[in-house]
This record gives C-alpha cells, sequence and structure tokens, in this order.
C-alpha cells in the first residue's frame, strides 16, 4: 500500500522565461488568490500528496537581457531573474541582446537558491546548453525535468550520474496535457479498439510561439518529426503511412497553435473511413498541468527514495521517454501510483 504524504513545499528553479514558465507562474498565483476556482482547470488536485500550491519557484534564469534583472511575481514573493547561460550557438532570428555567465557562476547562483528540481524550459536545439544546466543540477544535488527534445534521459552517461546520487531525471520532449500528439494518438488507438484498420496518417502543425519558430530549423524540425512520429507509432501494432510535425511558424498565432489530421482507415469488407479535423490550442496552457504533475511526482519520487519512478513520469509526460508506452496506460500507471 502506497501512502501519499507530502513532505513540506516544493523548491523549483526554472530554466528559461518563456511563455510556458510566465503561465505556469500566472497559474500558481491564479489557483492561490481565486478561493472561488475551486481548482477548476487542474487536472490532478494532488499528485504524491502534493497540491499546486506547495510549489516554490526559488530561482529563473534566462539569456535575454531585456529578461534578466527583471522581477517576476511568484509566491508572495519578487524573483529576480538571474542571467543563464548560452553554449550553444543562437538560431539566426534571435537579437544579439543576450547576456551569459560561465558555467561556474551559474552554478553559484543555483545552489544560492537551493531547488529540489530544476526545470529546463529553454528553446528547443540549445543540445549542449541543456546538458550543462543537468549537469549543474546533478552538481546541485537537484533532480531534473527537460522539456527539451535535447537527449538527456536516454543518454547513458547523465542518465547513470542521477541514479548514482539517488536523483531524478525525467524527460525528454514535454508532451501536453492535449495537444497535437496526445490527441493524434488517442484517436488511432480507439479506432484500433473498434476494430479498424489504419492505412495512412499525417499531422500537421502550424505553430506562433517563438519554440515553433526555432523548429522550423532543418536539423530540429527532423529531430521533432522522428519524436512525434515514434510517439504516435506507440499506439498501433502494425505499421502504418505516418506523416507528422510542423510545417511552418505563423507569427500572428502567437503562443497559439493550429494542428490538421487526416487518418484514412478501413472497416467492414475494408469500407473506407475517413477524418479530416482541426484542433487549435495554446501551446503554453497546454503545458502547465502536465509540468505540474511532473513536478510533484518527481519530489515524491525523491522523498520515498526511488529511482525506478523516473521511467514511469516520463512515459507518462514526455514524447520521448527511455520506453515508449501507450498514452491511456502511461497516465493509468502514473495515477495508480502518484494519484490514487
Amino acid at each position: 500500500m502506497i501512502t501519499l504524504n507530502a513532505m513540506g513545499e516544493i523548491r523549483v528553479s526554472i530554466i528559461g522565461f518563456g511563455n510556458v514558465t510566465n503561465t505556469l507562474i500566472k497559474g500558481l498565483e491564479y489557483y492561490m488568490t481565486d478561493k472561488k476556482s475551486n481548482n477548476l482547470g487542474i487536472w490532478h488536485d494532488k499528485v504524491g500528496g502534493y497540491s499546486i500550491n506547495d510549489i516554490k519557484i526559488v530561482s529563473i534564469f534566462d539569456v535575454d537581457a531585456d529578461k534578466v534583472g527583471k522581477l517576476v511575481t511568484c509566491n508572495d514573493s519578487s524573483i529576480k531573474i538571474n542571467a543563464g547561460m548560452l553554449i550553444d550557438q543562437p538560431p539566426p532570428y534571435w537579437n544579439n541582446n543576450i547576456v551569459s555567465v560561465s558555467k561556474d557562476e551559474l552554478l553559484s547562483m543555483l545552489k544560492d537558491s537551493r531547488p529540489d528540481i530544476v526545470v529546463n524550459l529553454i528553446s528547443s536545439s540549445m543540445d549542449r546548453s541543456s546538458y550543462a544546466y543537468a549537469e549543474c543540477s546533478l552538481a546541485c544535488n537537484s533532480s531534473f525535468i527537460n522539456t527539451t527534445p535535447t537527449t538527456l534521459v536516454s543518454n547513458t552517461d547523465i542518465s547513470k550520474r542521477f541514479k548514482d546520487n539517488g536523483l531524478i531525471l525525467v524527460g525528454d520532449d514535454l508532451m501536453s496535457q492535449f495537444g497535437g500528439t496526445v490527441f493524434h494518438r488517442i484517436i488511432l488507438r480507439m479506432m484500433h479498439k473498434r476494430g479498424l484498420v489504419v492505412k495512412d496518417s499525417y499531422q500537421l502543425d502550424v505553430g506562433g510561439s517563438s519554440d515553433t519558430r526555432n523548429t522550423l530549423q532543418e536539423h530540429i524540425r527532423a529531430k521533432k518529426r522522428s519524436i512525434k512520429t515514434s510517439s504516435i507509432n506507440t499506439e498501433l501494432p502494425y505499421e502504418f503511412n505516418l506523416a507528422a510535425g510542423t510545417t511552418e511558424y505563423t507569427e500572428f498565432l502567437d503562443g497559439d497553435r493550429v494542428s490538421y489530421y487526416w487518418i484514412y482507415s478501413e472497416g467492414f469488407m475494408r469500407s473506407p473511413i475517413k477524418i479530416d479535423i482541426t484542433m487549435r490550442s495554446n501551446d503554453a496552457s497546454n503545458a502547465c498541468n502536465v509540468l505540474l504533475d511532473v513536478i510533484r511526482a518527481v519530489k515524491y519520487a525523491m522523498d520515498v527514495k526511488d529511482v525506478s519512478l523516473a521511467d514511469i513520469i516520463s512515459a507518462y509526460g514526455f514524447k520521448s521517454p527511455p520506453s515508449q508506452v501507450s498514452v491511456i496506460d502511461a497516465q493509468d500507471e502514473f495515477e495508480r501510483i502518484f494519484v490514487k
């Protein structure tokens, strides 16, 4: 019998002050101050015995000089955005207004904030920077959540170092609560469960966030396409024709994403059943519930000193976990251990 008893607050450091971080902080403030909300919109009130009010943001880092030094209100206190570190070559559309500190300076500031968990929310393609942040988290004796496509959890070196130190490393590439990939996976699973044979399917995304713009660099686009395809393929026990990925950045969509789906399947006497639908969602809002669940689950795994729980968290919250599991099965297992 698993007992879910929270052990104090969850101290969180966030790397990258973008749309997701901004929305997450606004959400924590909203649910803490608006008692009439009754947590409407929160997916799981308690995870590992923790409520979202147990989460305390203790430090934020970014490399945008226009953000560094500014104060952010969270948890009834003001947090100054510290300079982060940038090891990779920035995307060509970034301005040159970048401030970056050394790894030692970053580590010193991170240690001063004493986080239980470090959340990596920097832009896609910053592989070397993400790895360096994971090493700093390790040096701080903090667990690490990698929301980016950078391969960390499946990297045997860094993964082993976290496990050997009794720390939790989860990732890679955060999966939204009800975004393009999970929606596609659920539709395919239901069609299979109802006896249809899926022949062809595509999912094309158009978005307006800065990360979507980043994804249009060809090597990142290819990596994201591979991750999405692998994740979606998990739902069917046979191969089928599939194309999935971001196709365009459109600035006027702002932080929204429009996903287009087309699925061709066959039923009785090869009778065709076709699906042609569109979904529009907000990337940042769609990320927050999953991220809040993952943060609390990681802290619970730390409390009970069980690093094996990292794989269950990764399968639940990320597109590219160490082992791919059907989205419904992953959610059921997560809720069995951390929620019920």
